[in-house]
């Protein structure tokens, strides 16, 4: 069993919209740098192992950053200090704007040891609902850009937007990928055309130090619930994909009015 934490940008709430994707739906997946520390002590805490995956192997825990924000080489310093590293995932499309890693940045990443993958190209919310052709070329061009940067093809890939399906797995094992992490809130490992698919479990900005390390031991109820709730969002997107997002981005909305009244 491997538990696959999924996080994206490290940034205080007055300062969210400095990395990363912009707006209060994005902002309900930023934690604050304090309280990362506060995350990684406590997952520490339990003395699981934690590491990088490969295709034949699964480390105890890993840590996953989607999007490419510029906050990542400060998420990578702080597990450098616990002597972790983590993955991360590149929106290529997005490598050099405002918010976002610069070429230097993700060369850094890769330099100092952490795991440099692809999260699309261009980061469609609804990966799954796009042409073949399209979803193919996601995952090429993302790959052709992170070669370039990187002087070798990356491994590792994961799907943007939360919404993936067997057809963006299989195209993504296509395009040459080795690990595929989506956002199936799931410990088990299972193989597409020999690419080995992780699941993980979100980490919000509510997510307490305790949450995430009870996410670490694999506590069951826990990780159950989160699978749970996210079948209950699956059939929703499945059904209706558009006014799902459109629900989201309304309680996001709310929420960070809420927060500052």
């Amino acid at each position: 069993m491997t538990i696959s934490l999924l996080y994206h940008d490290l940034v205080d709430p007055s300062q969210a919209d400095t990395a990363g994707f912009p707006g209060p739906l994005a902002a309900r997946y930023k934690v604050s740098p304090h309280e990362f520390e506060r995350h990684l002590d406590a997952v520490a805490s339990l003395g699981r192992s934690v590491g990088l995956a490969t295709v034949d192997r699964r480390p105890a825990v890993l840590f996953s950053f989607d999007d490419g924000g510029a906050s990542a080489l400060v998420a990578a310093e702080a597990l450098e200090r616990h002597g972790w590293r983590g993955h991360f995932f590149i929106t290529t499309e997005r490598i050099g704007h405002s918010g976002f890693l610069t070429v230097d940045g993700v060369r850094e990443l890769d330099r100092r040891g952490h795991e440099v993958g692809t999260h699309s190209h261009s980061h469609p919310t609804l990966m799954a609902k796009l042409p073949d052709s399209r979803i193919a070329h996601e995952w090429q061009k993302s790959r052709m850009v992170l070669s370039e940067i990187l002087g070798r093809e990356p491994a590792t890939a994961s799907v943007p937007g939360g919404y993936s399906s067997s057809v963006v797995v299989r195209l993504a094992a296509r395009a040459g990928y080795q690990v595929l992490m989506t956002s199936d809130p799931r410990a088990r490992v299972r193989y597409v055309d020999g690419m080995a698919v992780f699941g993980r479990f979100a980490i919000r900005s509510t997510t307490s130090a305790r949450t995430a390390r009870a996410y670490a031991a694999g506590r069951r109820l826990l990780l159950a619930r989160q699978a749970v709730e996210w079948e209950a969002k699956r059939i929703t997107k499945t059904a209706s994909p558009r006014a799902y997002q459109a629900a989201r981005r309304l309680r996001a909305s709310i929420g960070s009015r809420g927060g500052a009244s």
